[in-house]
């Protein structure tokens, strides 16, 4: 499944623990972004990587980045705070 915010295609994975969205931009040197909802902790984490390199990783600001536990909930907090992060 894929969600369009502010003209970027997210596609969605299911996890484990939740779920993901990912995108990247184009470019000489393309940039990795992913937005991971961790369902049991109802947390938020964003992802970023320049390839070959790993993945740096940071939880969302818990005050702003709120789910009400359900997947369509983490899809609406995405939609909503998209929006506010460097992509």
């Amino acid at each position: 499944m894929a969600i369009e915010v502010d003209g970027v295609e997210l596609n969605e994975t299911s996890r484990g623990s939740g779920a993901a969205w990912r995108w990247s931009t184009r470019g000489a040197q393309p940039i990795d972004y992913e937005i991971q909802w961790v369902e049991n902790k109802d947390t938020f984490l964003y992802s970023t990587r320049v390839r070959p390199g790993g993945w740096n990783v940071s939880q969302l600001d818990p005050n702003t980045w709120v789910g009400d536990g359900t997947i369509e909930g983490a899809r609406e907090m995405v939609q909503r705070g998209l929006p506010t992060l460097p992509h």
